[in-house]
């Protein structure tokens, strides 16, 4: 990795950008992770709950707040992704279009 105050070279750029697949894999992974814990909830905790509607929401609630945490962690880890793609084209399209200077691209 590089320090905060350096620019990456291109091998690190290139480096990160054959990363991106692994990163997307990650967040997927994580999301089928809070996904199956809360079908294991649902499985085996509200079934034994189902005495009264407090108890059956209180043994719910918890596991639906990190569905719904994992679905927003889901979605910004897919909007980075995509974000990341974009760049990728971008830099491949720059690429074939031949090296210019900083000055040439503005």
């Amino acid at each position: 990795m590089t320090t905060e105050k350096s620019h990456p070279t291109e091998d690190e750029i290139e480096d990160r950008i054959r990363k991106v697949g692994t990163y997307s894999r990650a967040v997927r992974t994580g999301f089928l992770v809070i996904l199956s814990a809360f079908l294991l909830a649902v499985g085996g905790v509200l079934p034994a709950n189902l005495g009264s509607v407090s108890q059956a929401i209180e043994s719910i609630l918890l596991p639906l707040i990190f569905v719904g945490l994992g679905l927003i962690l889901y979605g910004i880890g897919m909007h980075l992704h995509l974000m990341h793609l974009n760049l990728v084209r971008q830099l491949r399209s720059d690429a074939a279009d031949g090296p210019q200077s900083v000055e040439e691209r503005s």
